[in-house]
């Protein structure tokens, strides 16, 4: 059968894709979840939903906006999401062209999308289509230094693994306080001792690293709750 693919504005398009979003997600993500990130300002937007004749079977959402932080203006991926069953279809790699050619239009340099665990299924796609994977970011739930300190240990032993940056993260206020650890030594220096997460970015050299790289992850004694690789797509 084929798949027709309709653009149109978020807030229109998302009554047609609520129904499917757990089932795109294993429940993780919800209906109530998208229309939070719908709600979010963007400059620019593109919401595509991907039909199998009347039924809706997939949909993506993609932003575009200046960062001054790096004075560009990036586009970024925000969500695909498609039923398992259609996952062997083109779908995916038909919403990253358009993505890809909505990105050109906004004059974006570049285009992005963190990839979660949830979504590795969308890897093939993303080679396929001239993606390339820079970096990876591993988080894992902690309590302890002592849990924090034994990740540190870990990870120093694999010199397979190129470790940009590893921190801390704590609870302030309902956001997020980081602190940068790369020695023991760094934890005398934080006046808190309770940390809610211990998080690693990666870096990866080139595509063929990939794969490499999320072995040895996998391998350490640590038992990650979240593994994010970023693509991008030079413009």
């Amino acid at each position: 059968m084929a798949i027709k693919i309709v653009q149109g504005t978020p807030k229109k398009l998302y009554k047609e894709v609520s129904p499917i979003v757990k089932d795109c997600f294993e429940g993780v993500w919800t209906e109530k979840d998208l229309l939070q990130l719908l709600d979010l300002p963007h400059e620019n937007n593109l919401f595509l939903v991907a039909y199998e004749e009347d039924k809706p079977v997939g949909y993506a959402f993609i932003v575009a906006d200046f960062e001054e932080s790096v004075d560009t203006k990036i586009a970024t991926i925000q969500e695909i999401g498609v039923l398992p069953e259609f996952r062997e279809s083109e779908i995916a790699e038909n919403f990253l062209e358009k993505a890809i050619q909505f990105s050109k239009a906004t004059k974006a340099e570049y285009l992005e999308q963190v990839v979660s665990t949830i979504d590795q299924w969308l890897i093939p796609a993303f080679v396929k289509k001239n993606l390339k994977p820079s970096e990876i970011k591993a988080d894992r739930e902690i309590s302890s230094f002592n849990e924090a300190k034994l990740i540190l240990t870990n990870i120093k032993k694999n010199s397979k693994i190129s470790v940009l940056m590893n921190q801390l993260f704590f609870e302030n206020n309902d956001e997020l306080e980081t602190h940068i650890v790369e020695n023991e030594a760094d934890f005398d220096l934080i006046k808190r001792n309770d940390p809610i997460a211990f998080g690693s970015i990666i870096s990866i050299d080139k595509a063929d690293d990939l794969e490499n790289t999320l072995t040895e992850l996998k391998n350490l004694d640590i038992e990650w709750d979240e593994i994010g690789i970023t693509f991008n797509y030079m413009l």
